[in-house]
């Protein structure tokens, strides 16, 4: 055989192959399928984005839609042949037509044992639209599908329920930890002042002291001076008074001394306490952003996630605890998201105020933590720029993350 006649007999066979594959066996359109099979295939094998566009394109999207809505209306228009149950079929053969190619082939055990290997990889959609829309699986295969999809429906329930008391307990762990915060800085102001008070009663009595010392040399030096004959009897009487005036001020000594030496101790004392409420404070810090990063590292938003776009959206804090701005940073960017924060202070000018909640994607505005005033410009401003404010009742961190997740990943949970 020449190669041009070898070249030939290969192209004729690709030709061949590529022909039988891309007809490949007869399927069933969606409205078709058993009906226990549309609501998986809806729910896990079209994206909630794809939901959103198909219904938008067919004039079908109410305003008030949520994902639960959006999902009702998909899975009726499956129950005959209408414009969207064409639409969602397309769809579907162009996401997974090429894949269940080979799947339509399959026998029931090899199918059965494909599907359960993607279900494990969590890649199962293709293989579950295969089994809805194929022709020739036996019931007790397909039955044996749709079982394991159901059951991975309600530990997928199990798991969420668990999530979200495990989310609740630490949410009030936090609220108690602040707590702790705030009496563990009042308890440091206490301790500081009184450190700060004693001190100054020590710099006083060592300045009394001082002072009986140089009004002692003076007077020994009077007495050694004091050299007249004829005045020995007065010079007698004046010892006599200045020794008795020497005790009075030794005894007047030895009691400031013996303050002195106390109020040492007792700063010793506070210094201590003092330093065990920094080494404290450093570790209530450091349990409250494990707290955070647990917190966000179980919210995090992935690939899957329908609104993971919005992962990287700007969020500005107007007013707050100011102190607690380092907590406030950490919550937001350890999500993925860019913190800005204004004190909220106005008296000079609203300009940097509305500069950074213009380029803000969600504003948050805590009433317990800003003025009137403050809290009016804020809503004023977002009404002109058609930003969204978020008026929290307090600046705590469980507020703020409510808000945040709450926006983020509503869909999400729902899905």
């Amino acid at each position: 055989m020449s190669i041009q006649t070898h070249d030939a007999a290969v192209e004729d066979n690709s030709r061949q192959l590529a022909e039988l594959i891309a007809a490949g066996p007869s399927r069933l359109p969606i409205w078709e399928v058993n009906h226990c099979f549309k609501c998986p295939v809806v729910g896990m094998c079209i994206t909630h984005a794809e939901q959103k566009r198909l219904l938008k394109k067919m004039g079908l999207l109410g305003k008030s839609d949520g994902p639960f809505e959006m999902h009702e209306t998909l899975v009726a228009s499956l129950d005959k042949e209408n414009r969207l149950s064409r639409r969602i079929d397309n769809l579907l053969e162009r996401k997974f037509g090429k894949q269940a190619v080979a799947l339509f082939q399959l026998e029931d055990q090899p199918f059965l044992a494909t599907f359960r290997e993607a279900l494990e990889s969590g890649e199962v959609e293709a293989n579950l639209w295969a089994t809805a829309v194929s022709p020739d699986l036996s019931l007790t295969c397909r039955r044996a599908v749709f079982g394991d999809i159901h059951m991975t429906m309600h530990w997928n329930g199990e798991q969420l329920m668990q999530f979200k008391r495990k989310l609740s307990r630490q949410r009030q762990d936090m609220e108690k930890m602040q707590q702790r915060i705030a009496e563990f800085s009042r308890q440091r102001r206490d301790l500081k002042r009184e450190a700060n008070g004693h001190k100054r009663e020590t710099n006083e009595l060592r300045v009394v002291l001082a002072a009986e010392r140089r009004e002692k040399l003076l007077l020994q030096q009077a007495m050694s001076h004091a050299q007249c004959p004829g005045c020995a009897k007065d010079r007698e009487q004046s010892d006599h008074a200045m020794q008795c005036e020497t005790d009075s001020l030794r005894r007047q000594l030895g009691r400031a001394r013996g303050q002195i030496v106390s109020l040492e101790e007792k700063n010793l004392r506070l210094s201590s306490r003092l330093k065990q409420q920094h080494k404290l404070n450093r570790h209530v810090r450091e349990e409250t952003r494990n707290i955070i990063t647990e917190i966000t590292a179980m919210n995090r938003c992935d690939k899957n996630c329908p609104s993971f776009d919005l992962c990287k959206k700007r969020i500005l804090i107007v007013g707050g605890v100011t102190r607690m701005e380092t907590l406030y940073r950490d919550l937001i960017e350890s999500s993925n998201g860019v913190f800005e924060y204004h004190d909220g202070y106005v008296n000079k000018g609203a300009k940097g105020l509305e500069t950074r909640l213009k380029r803000a994607d969600m504003v948050l505005c805590p009433v317990n933590c800003n003025s009137h005033a403050a809290c009016s410009i804020v809503k004023n401003l977002g009404k002109k720029h058609n930003k969204t404010v978020h008026i929290l009742t307090n600046a705590s961190l469980s507020a703020v993350s409510q808000v945040i997740w709450g926006e983020n990943c509503n869909a999400c949970t729902l899905n």
